[in-house]
């Protein structure tokens, strides 16, 4: 009796995260199969066994991960935007689920997220969240850098904690921003990079001290499945920071992911910022 080794798929929105992914649990001995979300995927993962999938192609997706004998699968990438109705192309499979997804659409992040992960589940798939497939991508506990915080830091790592979930009972974001002892943003839907802009105009215009200091901070959100969207931070991460006049960022320990670590704790060692995990 022939036995197929299982394949671990990797559904794939923007960014370098999935080929991070496969990369580590190629090099880790497991069979891979990337699922690119059609619009978002980069056309990196092409150098792994793939395939692209449009919104609404929900009988098609499942097909190709059987055909590939897929039991684990993970989420990993960003959406940058929510797709029209009139742009998705509705196969059978999306019929059946529409009701579902029109409820999920009309919520939340968390809302979508958990009910994608749901119906992943009723196909008889395992979703596993990277921070379990690949532990060594999180952000350790303690300095992560050369830079380390100062007590003031700390201080406003905790508070930029407590506001931050706070937000996140209701699905927010997953960070703010801290200066001195006041927060000075909190993160909505344009996302991490905007809500640092924004940051960077308030300071360019004297709306905060031209000195450089404060601390970028991200967290899970309060009742978050796991298994998706962790918080992230990466070298872009660390250049925003930068043009925001930030110092430091603070983030849960072993729940963050660290996107490009080598690149990323070199780029904030150079620019003397801290990345602390609490």
């Amino acid at each position: 009796m022939v036995v197929m080794e299982n394949t671990v798929a990797i559904i794939a929105g923007n960014g370098t995260l999935p080929v991070e992914l496969a990369n580590e649990l190629e090099s880790s001995g497991k069979k891979i199969y990337i699922l690119g979300i059609s619009g978002e995927a980069e056309p990196i993962i092409e150098k792994f066994d793939h395939d692209y999938v449009h919104f609404g192609q929900i009988s098609r997706m499942f097909k190709l991960l059987r055909s590939r004998n897929v039991r684990d699968v993970t989420l990993a990438g960003g959406v940058a935007r929510r797709p029209a109705l009139s742009e998705m192309k509705f196969d059978l499979g999306a019929f059946i689920a529409l009701p579902q997804a029109l409820s999920w659409m009309l919520s939340g992040d968390n809302a979508v997220l958990v009910g994608v992960i749901n119906k992943f589940r009723e196909e008889g798939f395992i979703v596993r969240g990277a921070h379990e497939l690949v532990p060594e991508l999180l952000v350790k506990a303690g300095s992560n850098t050369k830079n380390k915080p100062s007590a003031s830091d700390l201080e406003r790592i905790k508070l930029g904690f407590d506001v931050a979930r706070a937000l996140g009972q209701y699905d927010v974001g997953q960070a703010v921003v801290v200066v001195e002892k006041r927060i000075v943003a909190l993160e909505g839907v344009e996302g991490t990079d905007a809500m640092l802009e924004r940051v960077a105009a308030l300071r360019a215009g004297g709306r905060l001290p031209k000195k450089k200091g404060g601390v970028l901070i991200k967290c899970v959100k309060p009742g978050q499945d796991l298994r998706a969207d962790l918080p992230s931070i990466g070298p872009n991460s660390i250049e925003k920071v930068v043009e925001a006049g930030l110092t430091g960022i603070g983030v849960e320990a072993n729940l963050t992911l660290m996107i490009s670590r080598d690149e990323t704790l070199l780029r904030a060692n150079k620019s003397g910022v801290f990345i602390y995990g609490a």
